[in-house]
């Protein structure tokens, strides 16, 4: 076992990172140095040193290379920082993004003092969402389903990890029915079109899982379709949807629930501006 120190460490990551990266280089340096050292970033820049074994310098060039192949560092390093944890992720599962954390928020907010909710997170990926909302407000009784077998059994071992108890289980919505009635359903459903995909980073489009990703130009509301009609059987009196949607159809999406009788039908703003998800009540 030898020190290495972290700062020193950083330093090189970031010099092997900028040309490929420019913009993320430093971010991702952080994050290598984070996962093999334990240390914060604070630690880090005071230039803590760390322990390392004799792998060491052929884990850190294993890392490198596929960063620079365009393979998602998230995957590399097989998690990702989501609402001040990490969770799991592979490429059976989407990286969670910045605004679902803001979709969380959201909800929080909504349902602040409610106790024993029945929650549902259809299209769970990681299960970042329902676990979440768990550990942040665990008055809550919470279920999450995927179509993927994959994505649950890495969101059944998010759940172990982080000490929850969400119940996960498998089920592809478009051709299912939902298994009971609930207070809050919520999703983040595959919403980028096809013609999009020209348009996407190739570490996007290369790695992640496209089921989770892509919708058919032609149906671009079908799972908010889908949903929405589910939730018209299977909400209570007064109960909640929260969808994350492509910027393109907040307009049709909050006009599909105002037409399906749900209330306070609302296009919400992500902290860029643009329209990210909608929310309603049914009545």
């Amino acid at each position: 076992m030898v020190y290495t120190n972290s700062l020193q460490l950083l330093k090189q990551l970031k010099d092997r990172l900028t040309k490929s990266f420019p913009n993320e280089a430093e971010p991702m340096a952080f994050q290598i140095v984070e996962h093999f050292s334990g240390l914060n970033r604070t630690e880090i820049i005071v230039d803590k040193p760390f322990t390392t074994g004799p792998q060491f310098e052929h884990q850190i060039q294993s890392v490198i290379k596929r960063v620079l192949s365009n393979e998602p560092i998230q995957y590399v390093l097989g998690n990702a920082h989501f609402y001040g944890r990490f969770f799991e992720v592979n490429p059976s599962t989407l990286i969670p993004r910045q605004e679902t954390e803001e979709l969380v928020h959201l909800i929080l907010d909504d349902i602040k003092g409610k106790e024993e909710l029945l929650i549902l997170d259809i299209g769970t990926g990681t299960g970042c969402i329902p676990i979440t909302l768990e550990l942040e407000n665990k008055h809550q009784i919470i279920e999450a389903l995927d179509i993927s077998k994959d994505a649950v059994e890495t969101a059944k071992r998010n759940n172990q990890a982080l000490g929850t108890n969400v119940f996960f289980f498998q089920m592809d919505v478009l051709n299912n029915s939902l298994p009971k009635m609930y207070d809050v359903i919520i999703s983040n459903p595959p919403y980028v079109l096809e013609s999009e995909k020209e348009l996407m980073q190739p570490n996007v489009l290369k790695h992640e899982p496209t089921t989770a990703l892509f919708v058919p130009d032609k149906l671009p509301l079908l799972f908010y379709e889908r949903i929405t009609e589910l939730a018209l059987n299977h909400l209570n009196p007064n109960g909640r949807i929260y969808f994350e949607i492509n910027e393109q159809f907040g307009d049709e999406i909050v006009e599909l629930l105002t037409k399906n009788t749900f209330k306070q039908a609302t296009l919400h703003n992500d902290l860029n501006g643009k329209p990210r998800f909608v929310s309603g009540i049914l009545t």
